[in-house]
């Protein structure tokens, strides 16, 4: 008897499992700069944990130059600061030198991103965040050489 109350229960585990995101494929989704997976990035905003909600901004940070317009929407209602764990376009905005290995390619996310925002009129101020981290990125590169 107590075998098919347990077994009565196991329908509703699957059902509770199925409702979490696969997040390394949403990573990777929002990073193809698709729209529909933009689209997703508040519900998943909603659901992120720290480590989850970090992800989820570099995977923004490199959809910004494939569809700059989708990704200054969501950031819009990321920075509504509704979410405990998202900080929005103080970072994605940034230059995320931290997922990049080389040198180069800081650069070319820079000079990538760089036109993009300069495509759009609503692009200022992820445009003077990532003016900002570059200069900074470049000082601490100047200083090391030292």
């Amino acid at each position: 008897m107590k075998w098919l109350r347990l077994l009565g229960l196991f329908p509703c585990f699957v059902w509770a499992g199925g409702n979490t995101p696969d997040w390394s494929a949403s990573w990777k989704g929002v990073e193809s700069g698709e729209q529909a997976w933009i689209d997703k990035v508040p519900e998943l905003a909603a659901r992120a944990d720290v480590k989850q909600a970090a992800g989820l901004e570099d995977a923004l940070s490199m959809a910004l130059s494939k569809n700059t317009s989708a990704v200054l929407g969501a950031l819009s209602i990321i920075d509504a600061k509704e979410w405990p764990h998202m900080i929005g376009t103080d970072i994605v905005c940034g230059i995320p030198a931290e997922i990049f290995t080389t040198d180069a390619m800081v650069e070319d996310f820079y000079q990538r991103t760089r036109l993009a925002l300069l495509r759009t009129d609503k692009g200022a101020t992820c445009l003077w965040i990532l003016e900002a981290t570059y200069e900074e990125w470049k000082a601490d590169n100047a200083r090391k050489a030292k």
